[in-house]
């Protein structure tokens, strides 16, 4: 070899020996470059770019990767906290992470990271402010991220088992807290409009939303205010994880905004929908629009409109949370002006046939506080409500009410009233599984009467008093020879616009009432 090498010429020596020099060199940088790296320096300067990019406290707790055959960076106990915020859990906290991608891609411009994968990853987000600093009111979302991490992308971000709590605005209000069993989103940058799918488990009602759209730019300065738009369904979520209710819903819809005031319209189908009270299930079918603060999980209900069986109503309210209180409190404006006292008889009332047939309205406020009860225990409702045309399907009852129409009018038994058509309406109270009746009137042809009282929604016990008023005078009710002598008792139960009125009471319970009077 060296003979040989003697007889080059030196040129050829040179070229040889830089050939040499350039595999050598070339070995020793691959070899170098595939050494893992586990320096402090390079943990601190990592932190130190993150702190200031992201405007944030940043601590890692180990790094180490290497940039050779492909850049491979992982590492633990990451956490990013907003500086100055010690009040409030860290923004973001990861167990573990992987960085993965090409040398090449990350010199050029922008920079490209192939893959990130998370584990552990736990996001809280704060409360957004009401009105936030006039200075932080003129930054632009765009401005939020730093300008080097500008040009960074990564082409895929996948993060499974991600745990979302979003911190209340008031202080003694549990968090509500999401696990988003998957999570990917892709062409990842600080301040870019980033597609996204998801799957997470809501809390109550327990179920799956699967869910896809648009997240950021994030806003550093104010993360609830960064925005979010999307699709979504909502299958098989079990109601019964609401105390007092029953059936499974889904649901489906779209969404958009920011974190603290999200838009959502959408729709609800609840084939079997069932309350505690006893009722029967029926199927449920809603259309909504409502805004939701994603930074504490309260509801603005814009507009419900819901229907069953053959009624429909609408609904307006809120369900928000309360200072130091478990569970949300459900406020509500009710108003019914098409519906059928059957189908509230049946969603109320374990029957094989509702008690009464008629059209139906109803104009309520509905309040359900966040207690340990049963629905029918805590519900509050306070309102008016009205039944015109109503009939009774059990035919003792609907006799009784003939033949009360019949000596309301004068007439004698064997004269036909015709058919009798009942007319109810009044004003009343629930609450502590009683209906109180301020005001109830029932009228039929002939008749009416006035009541006030109470009804038990858990023992069905009736306890009314209250006066009948009648269009016939007392000898005309009474008939006959008896009526002959009565008429000089008519001026005493006479009243102005009625030709007799007398107390009268209804106890027992619903399946059997007891009516109390002093003449039939």
């Amino acid at each position: 070899m060296l003979r040989m090498y003697k007889k080059l010429t030196r040129r050829t020596r040179i070229g040889l020996l830089a050939a040499l020099l350039g595999v050598s060199a070339a070995a020793i940088l691959t070899f170098a470059l595939s050494i893992p790296i586990r320096s402090e320096t390079l943990k601190a300067r990592v932190i130190a770019l993150l702190t200031d990019e992201l405007e944030s406290e940043v601590t890692i707790e180990a790094l180490e990767g290497r940039l050779f055959p492909r850049v491979a960076v992982s590492g633990r106990g990451v956490v990013i906290r907003q500086k100055g915020r010690t009040d409030v859990p860290p923004l973001i906290a990861i167990d573990r992470f992987e960085i993965r991608g090409s040398l090449r891609e990350l010199l050029n411009m922008p920079r490209h990271v192939a893959e990130v994968r998370l584990q552990g990853l736990k996001v809280h987000i704060p409360p957004g402010d009401e009105a936030g600093t006039a200075a932080h009111e003129k930054r632009q979302p765009s401005q939020a991220g730093g300008a080097r991490l500008q040009h960074v992308v990564i082409d895929r971000f996948e993060a499974p088992d991600t745990v979302i709590t979003l911190i209340p605005r008031r202080e003694g209000k549990p968090p509500k807290v999401f696990t988003v069993h998957h999570l990917v989103m892709d062409s990842l940058g600080i301040n870019e409009t980033i597609p996204y799918i998801a799957t997470l488990t809501n809390p109550v009602p327990t179920g799956e939303i699967e869910t896809s759209g648009t997240f950021g730019p994030w806003n550093v300065a104010h993360p609830a205010r960064t925005p979010i738009t999307g699709k979504y369904s909502f299958a098989n979520a079990n109601l019964d994880t609401i105390e007092g209710l029953a059936g499974v819903l889904s649901s489906t819809g779209e969404f958009s905004g920011p974190i603290n005031r999200i838009e959502v319209q959408g729709t609800t189908d609840t084939p079997k929908f069932q309350v505690d009270a006893g009722g029967l299930p029926v199927p449920l079918k809603t259309r909504f629009t409502a805004i939701v603060d994603g930074s504490d999980g309260d509801t603005y209900l814009r507009q419900v409109d819901a229907t069953f069986l053959d009624t429909s109503l609408t609904a307006r309210g809120t369900v928000v949370g309360l200072e130091g209180v478990r569970g949300r409190r459900i406020e509500v404006d009710v108003e019914m002006q098409d519906g059928r006292i059957e189908d509230l008889l049946r969603l109320a009332v374990n029957a094989d046939k509702p008690v009464l047939l008629g059209a139906a309205r109803l104009q309520a406020r509905l309040v359900i506080p966040p207690e340990r009860k049963k629905v029918i225990d805590k519900l509050q409702l306070r309102g008016q409500f009205g039944l015109s045309k109503a009939t009774f399907t059990d035919p003792n009852v609907q006799s009784k009410l003939t033949g009360l129409s019949r000596r309301g009018q004068g007439m004698t038994d064997g004269e036909q009233a015709g058919d009798v058509l009942s007319n109810l309406k009044g004003s009343f109270v629930v609450e502590h599984a009683q209906a109180r009746f301020s005001s109830l009137t029932f009228s039929v042809p002939g008749a009416a009467v006035q009541l006030a009282g109470r009804y038990g929604l858990r023992d069905e016990a009736l306890d009314f008093r209250g006066h009948l008023r009648m269009q016939a005078t007392l000898s005309q009710v009474v008939g006959g020879k008896k009526g002959f002598f009565l008429k000089a008792l008519d001026p005493f139960f006479k009243k102005p616009g009625a030709g007799m009125v007398v107390p009268i009471k209804i106890t027992g319970t619903r399946k059997n009432p007891k009516f109390s009077h002093d003449f039939f």
